[in-house]
């Protein structure tokens, strides 16, 4: 028996485009959650009903439309299909979003995102013309500025008939979203708000738990319920590794954490963890790199100890990373809903009632995390609220918590979000190019750092790798000045790389401009210099200190092996979806593809290939798992040449074709 009442209950998603389209015509705006909440089977019916039906007028509004990767090319298809199809292959994959990817959309079907994947659509001009620049928290005003009349969204289905769903992932916006719904359509416009229940989706309580009476319709097909969008662990490199401790430094226990997605934000929390379970290790590696002499102003910003009193998480997204805080003990200061009770938390006072560990607006990560989600008990369960990002991301009164609740709330916040480049300005560069083209979007990134500015002990904290490859060169994320920025300079707070950490809030210029310069890549640093005083920035007869000079990577590896047993910073210390076979061809097909990035490396990439020998039988095993064991055709038998070349520079092979163990 279903647990959702009948009236409510639909069950076939046909049944559920017919209903939307008696209800509210042919010209239809759709909301969709970001990224993991979509209701694929609802939107991939409609959208399959629009491509047949050009009367019908369909506008998706969203972000993030998850899709599994596809290669580029043979090599990049061989190593990429065997393990998209055992990650996604019972994944449905969302129509629309392959069609704006290969750019084949109907006429009558127009997609506009708040924010990209990464980097996913920098030559897709109708993405880029569709485009919306908004803030996250301005995000509901300016979707129904859109125009949308229909919301489709997956829920986690109630416990008991009559009982609440849950939005879970995506809580974020329909929180705030379905209100002013509801308003307009008591105002005499036509909505419809359908529901799509996938047993799959994690039950999260609190703010996220809500009437079935909010939705018009809820589809209920247990037999297409599908597993949920994985997005697999990136490996940390020993860069990212580096910043990660350096802004692990920065934690003040008792204090608040947000931090996004990707392998820099997984950097952190691994410190974080190492800093709290092997504290004299991660104080070794501590004075190891002299922080305390280099950088005096983390002896009052930061904490060294493990974590007494623990960390509460508000984050508008809730990465896998704050699970494994948990697990760990470090994430455990509890938040409460009134303000006398938090404030009597804060003075130390004994507290009887429960609190909250965690705040989160959405979640995205790897199917071991929405297994770990699946499997928590009622009482790690109840220390997760997944919320507005309105409460979240901002300072302002919200219906779930004033402003001076929040700033009760959030004790020596450290809002911790990554950048592509920075200026010596101060002007942190995150979502898109100088050129006008978008990367991915401004999301919650300006509110946090606007926040940190406002809040009594809080610092924002921008991460970035020194350097960047690109087109076979290796350029400097630290530049004089860029056509763009996502964070201006007057909000300039801490900077950190992998070379260390800048504190820029409130200083002079000279301070700003040398405190960005000591923390790039060595290579860098005299032009950067140049371009300084050149400006009148710096004094001229500044020279730089030769301690800079070893803002270099194999001093980064130096000092990471100088830990434990030069193991302690694992690439994945959090699980890896690759196999062991899998990482050693990423490796290698990433060799190639810097080794080919320009005419030069090409030549000599092919010459080398020409003198290949393909026929030992050490690469044979490399040759089925990409596919390329049969065929004799000219492409096939570049390919292998271009593999073996690869394999040997990546080091899997010797020169002599040997397996490397």
């Amino acid at each position: 028996m279903s647990e959702i009442p009948e009236g409510i209950r639909a069950t076939t998603a046909e049944a559920c485009v017919d209903a939307v389209i008696e209800r509210v015509g042919k010209r239809i705006v759709l909301g969709l959650p970001l990224g993991l909440g979509k209701a694929v089977r609802l939107v991939n019916t409609l959208y399959d009903r629009a491509r047949q039906d050009p009367s019908i007028d369909l506008h998706i509004v969203t972000a993030i439309s998850l899709l599994a990767p596809k290669g580029s090319s043979a090599l990049e298809r061989g190593f990429l299909d065997p393990f998209v199809k055992r990650l996604y292959g019972e994944v449905p994959e969302l129509h629309y979003a392959r069609d704006v990817m290969d750019q084949k959309l109907p006429a009558n079907v127009k997609v506009s995102e708040f924010f990209f994947k990464a980097g996913s659509f920098l030559d897709n001009t109708d993405q880029q013309r569709n485009y919306v620049c908004t803030n996250y928290t301005h995000a509901v005003r300016d979707l129904l500025a859109q125009g949308i009349n229909v919301v489709f969204q997956m829920v986690a289905p109630p416990g008991e008939t009559g009982g609440p769903v849950s939005l879970s992932c995506n809580p974020d916006l329909t929180l705030d979203l379905l209100p002013r719904l509801r308003q307009q359509q008591a105002a005499g416009q036509k909505v419809a708000v359908v529901g799509e229940v996938n047993r799959n989706l994690p039950w999260l309580g609190h703010h996220a738990a809500v009437p079935v009476t909010d939705f018009d319709l809820l589809l209920d097909q247990p037999d297409t319920d599908h597993p949920l969008f994985p997005v697999p662990q990136q490996s940390i490199s020993p860069a990212d590794h580096l910043i990660g401790f350096y802004a692990s430094t920065l934690l003040k226990d008792g204090g608040t954490l947000q931090v996004g997605i990707g392998s820099l934000g997984a950097a952190v929390v691994y410190s974080a963890i190492l800093r709290h379970r092997h504290n004299e290790q991660w104080m070794a590696f501590y004075d190891r790199l002299r922080i305390a002499s280099r950088f005096p102003f983390v002896t009052s910003e930061g904490d060294t100890g493990p974590f007494r009193d623990g960390l509460y998480g508000c984050s508008e997204m809730m990465v896998d990373g704050f699970l494994h805080l948990m697990k760990a003990g470090v994430l455990k200061r509890q938040v409460y809903e009134d303000l006398e009770t938090q404030e009597r938390a804060n003075r130390g006072e004994p507290v009887s009632d429960a609190g909250v560990v965690m705040h989160g607006g959405f979640y995205l990560g790897p199917e071991d995390f929405y297994q770990q989600l699946r499997e928590l008990d009622q009482q790690h369960r109840a220390r997760i609220s997944m919320t507005s990002v309105n409460f979240i991301n901002d300072l302002y009164d919200h219906r779930f918590g004033s402003q001076q609740l929040k700033a009760a709330q959030r004790r020596h916040a450290r809002f911790i979000n990554s950048a592509m480049m920075h200026t010596l300005s101060g002007a942190a560069v995150s979502d898109g190019l100088g050129d006008g083209r978008v990367v991915s979007g401004v999301g919650g990134q300006y509110n946090f750092v606007a926040m940190a500015h406002e809040l009594p002990g809080a610092r924002s904290v921008i991460t970035l790798r020194s350097t960047r490859s690109s087109g076979g060169q290796t350029l400097s994320n630290i530049v004089f000045g860029y056509g763009h920025c996502t964070i201006p300079r007057h909000l300039r707070d801490l900077v950190i790389t992998e070379y260390g950490l800048a504190d820029l809030r409130g200083k002079p210029d000279e301070e700003v401009y040398l405190g960005l310069i000591r923390i790039a890549d060595a290579r860098f640093q005299p032009d950067l210099l140049r371009q300084a005083k050149a400006a009148g920035k710096v004094r001229r007869d500044f020279e730089l200190p030769a301690s800079w000079r070893d803002n270099t990577p194999d001093h980064v590896r130096e000092a990471l092996s100088s830990v434990g047993d030069g193991d302690a910073f694992p690439a994945f210390p959090f699980g890896c979806d690759f196999t062991e076979e899998e990482l050693v061809l990423a490796k290698a097909l990433q060799s190639l593809k810097s080794a080919t990035a320009d005419t030069r490396g090409k030549l000599r990439t092919f010459a080398r290939a020409a003198s290949v020998d393909t026929r030992r039988a050490e690469l044979k095993p490399w040759f089925e798992r990409m596919g390329l064991a049969a065929g004799r055709g000219p492409k096939v038998q570049l390919n292998r040449r271009l593999l073996a070349v690869a394999l040997e520079q990546a080091g899997a092979l010797n020169s002599s074709g040997e397996a490397v163990n």
